[in-house]
Formats: C-alpha cells, sequence, structure tokens
C-alpha cells in the first residue's frame, strides 16, 4: 500500500501511552515486591506479586472504573486500594497494620507519577518532533489518571502535545468510541483526517476504526519495513511513521 494513498491526508496523530510511548522500567512485580522484601517479608518471588497486581487492578477497575470518578474518589485512593489488594493478596496482610508499608505505598505511587517509573521508547522524541515540525496536531488518548502529565513532563515529551486525554478527566475509557470522537473535537479534525497509535486490538485500534479514524499497532517484535510495505494494521517501530506519513 501507497504511502499517499493511505496516510498522506493526516492532520491528527493520537497516541496511547502505556506500551506505545513508554514502558515500566522494571516488571510490575518486581516494583510491588520490593517494599514487602524491605519490610521483612520473606520468600518473595515478583512473579506472584505482578499475577496478584494483575488480579487486584482488575477487581478494582470492575468495581471503580475511570479511577472512580463516579463514586468521588481521587486517583490516590484509587491506587492505594489497588496495592493494598496487590499485598493482601501476596502475603496475606491488611496494610493498616504495617505503618511502615503505607509510607512504601505512598512512595511507590509517586515513583510511578514521574519518569522513575518508566522507560520511553527510542524512537518516541523524534517521530514526535517530525510529527510536530509538519504541522500535524498531537494528542494523547490514555487510561490513565492525572499522572500522564506529570509523567510526559518527566520524560520531557509534554510539550509536543497538543492536548492530553484522560478518562479520569473525560468520564469515559477507552475501547468506548466516545473518548476518540473526543479527541477529535478536541482539534476540529474530521476522522478521515486522523490516525491513532496504540498497542492493543480492543483498546486501541477497533475503537478508533470504529469512528472512522485511521489506526495503527505499534508490534516492536516486528521488523520495520518500507514505506510502500506498510501494513494497514501494524507497524514495527514509531518509527515508520516517519516513512508513512
Amino acid at each position: 500500500m501507497s504511502r499517499a494513498k493511505t496516510l498522506s491526508n493526516i492532520r491528527l496523530v493520537t497516541f496511547d501511552l502505556f506500551e506505545t510511548l513508554y514502558t515500566p522500567a522494571e516488571p510490575i512485580g518486581a516494583t510491588y515486591a520490593r517494599p514487602l522484601q524491605r519490610q521483612g517479608f520473606k520468600n518473595i518471588r515478583q512473579e506472584v506479586v505482578g499475577a496478584e497486581f494483575a488480579r487486584a487492578f482488575k477487581e478494582i477497575h470492575s468495581k471503580s472504573p475511570c479511577y472512580g470518578r463516579a463514586q468521588g474518589m481521587t486517583s490516590t485512593q484509587w491506587w492505594e486500594q489497588v496495592i493494598a489488594l496487590t499485598w493482601s493478596y501476596a502475603v496475606k496482610i491488611n496494610i493498616n497494620e504495617h505503618p511502615n508499608l503505607l509510607a512504601e505505598r505512598d512512595q511507590l505511587i509517586a515513583r510511578f507519577a514521574t519518569s522513575q517509573g518508566y522507560t520511553m521508547f527510542d524512537d518516541v522524541p523524534r517521530v514526535l518532533q517530525y510529527l510536530q515540525r509538519k504541522g500535524i496536531k498531537l494528542g494523547v488518548i490514555s487510561n490513565m489518571d492525572e499522572s500522564a502529565e506529570s509523567v510526559l513532563r518527566s520524560l520531557g515529551i509534554r510539550r509536543y502535545f497538543d492536548f492530553v486525554l484522560k478518562s479520569i478527566n473525560v468520564g469515559v475509557e477507552k475501547p468506548d468510541p466516545r473518548i476518540f470522537e473526543l479527541a477529535l473535537g478536541a482539534v476540529n479534525v474530521r476522522p478521515y483526517d486522523a490516525l491513532h497509535v496504540g498497542d492493543s486490538e480492543r483498546l486501541d485500534y477497533l475503537p478508533a476504526r470504529s469512528v472512522g479514524m485511521e489506526a495503527r499497532l505499534v508490534d516492536r517484535s516486528r521488523p520495520s519495513v518500507g514505506d510502500i510495505e506498510l501494513s494497514e494494521k501494524y507497524i514495527g517501530s514509531l518509527s515508520d511513521l516517519i516513512k508513512a506519513i
């Protein structure tokens, strides 16, 4: 498929954050296990803690989507529940009976509000700079809380984005197509002239396509390819956007 046929008209590119622009600095299980190890809990396996984090996250999210917005929760309160439940599942404790763990919990929340918790993919700054210099509007569509802003600033790339849509503020989450429609409305761009880039077919590709946007999934296990051979669905890195737009 040729470049002219696909993406030469694009006026807006929106990005997912997690696993698209950056990834955790280390496995989540390792980060969540370390406070338990520091406080003297024995035989802590990061694989187990990671699995219990995923379990706790899913449970809290199911009860309180959008970081508890409808229940009047703050994102900090939401994450406190996730961390407490993770550690409860992992080592069968009540965090409130361990004052030192309460302090560890607060430090954990603070860690993931900055670049300390993440590693940015190497191609990100160059691609964002290229797109901005071409006059293309840039945005973020993310199921994150307010920390999305501080993480982007800490990574040094917030300045590239015209807007950052966060589920906690708008009250809808991907894959709800409405959050993509809000992005289009933020800069008054037609769906046909917009591209969304993410890493999840369910959360990124399908809902973006459902509102008429172009969409690409970044899969860094795939080799990058020439612009004539670019897939209609996958790119091997964000650098492939330079070949396509």
